[in-house]
């Protein structure tokens, strides 16, 4: 008999129909693990044939999980991230980990559109007084309020979210600059009017800068003091990726001296958000609780990716959207 095993928090008698009642198959086993992190989780995944990862990131799939899955058919996590999963020890147990791809792309890039909107149109802040019935129409005067057109849009991370961001921006008439280690192919920058350039120089003359970029080793405060520093003084930063790749305390720093025009936040390093962030304190930031990507449409897609994987690993066919290089 197949046995899944969940690590995400879903009710059992919802994990049951969403797996078994998909498969069409009565045999197939389904767990729910809703203990701690750490041993227990080694003890749940053991000889199972598929598990289920953690969208909340709260359970990781460590070396030890992973030997103990050793057999195991598929890893899936349903959700983008798979920062708490250790690829290499999956890599090393031959076991496949798969994501759901770009299922939440459309509304992260809408998300980003937003933020841009209102941090350059000061919506937040021209809200708040209307709303209190003060009039602060000459405020515009001291703030100042932007257009999107003509700014220099600068995307940091290429792949399916960040094209997705290009072209909702480039109707828009922004000039959009990028950076990723892979260049896009010579027809995707000509359709999405898009320059690749290094990092440096993105960032020395974009008016905004967004970022959508995976956390690796690699991206781990890619933007940090320096990198900020780099910045002119009336920019916005947009990071709707991972909350460590942008160190937190130097971009509060930025806000607060003036360096930094505004930034739109959905990520934090530590989440749930530490109600001490000085992000939290600044009168410059959009902040949201990491929902960019979490749309009624974008679940739905990542729920049925996981499934269609599940049923074709249980069918002998390989999964789609491996991120550890196991065939």
């Amino acid at each position: 008999m197949p046995r899944i095993v969940v690590l995400a928090p879903l009710p059992e008698e919802v994990a049951r129909a969403m797996l078994a009642g998909s498969t069409d198959r009565e045999d197939v086993s389904v767990e729910v693990y809703s203990g701690d992190p750490g041993p227990g989780v080694a003890e749940a995944v053991r000889g199972a044939d598929v598990i289920i990862g953690d969208f909340t990131f709260r359970l990781p799939i460590d070396a030890d999980a992973a030997e103990a899955a050793r057999g195991c058919l598929l890893i899936q996590q349903p959700s983008i991230g798979y920062q708490h999963i250790d690829l290499a020890a999956t890599r090393a147990a031959g076991i496949p980990v798969a994501n759901v791809g770009a299922a939440n792309a459309i509304g992260v890039a809408e998300q980003t559109i937003m933020f841009m909107l209102c941090l350059l149109k000061r919506a937040l802040y021209f809200h708040a007084k209307t709303a209190r019935g003060e009039w602060a129409q000459q405020d515009i005067f001291t703030l100042g309020l932007h257009e999107v057109y003509g700014k220099i849009l600068g995307i940091v991370g290429m792949g399916q979210i960040g094209r997705e961001v290009a072209a909702r921006a480039k109707p828009f008439g922004c000039r959009i600059v990028y950076f990723d280690i892979v260049p896009l192919p010579a027809g995707v920058e000509q359709e999405l009017g898009a320059e690749r350039l290094d990092l440096d120089d993105l960032l020395r003359i974009s008016d905004i800068v967004s970022i959508h970029v995976p956390l690796t080793p690699e991206t781990t405060l890619l933007i940090d003091r320096e990198k900020l520093a780099a910045m002119k003084p009336d920019a916005f930063l947009l990071n709707l990726a991972r909350g460590e790749v942008v160190d937190e305390e130097a971009l509060a720093e930025a806000l607060a001296e003036g360096r930094l025009a505004g930034a739109g936040i959905d990520v934090f390093t530590q989440e749930p958000v530490d109600p001490d962030n000085p992000l939290l304190a600044s009168d410059k930031v959009f902040l949201s609780p990491h929902v960019s990507g979490g749309t009624n449409e974008s679940r739905v897609r990542m729920l049925t990716i996981t499934v269609e994987n599940v049923i074709r690993v249980l069918s002998g066919d390989k999964p789609l959207y491996v991120v550890n290089g196991v065939e």
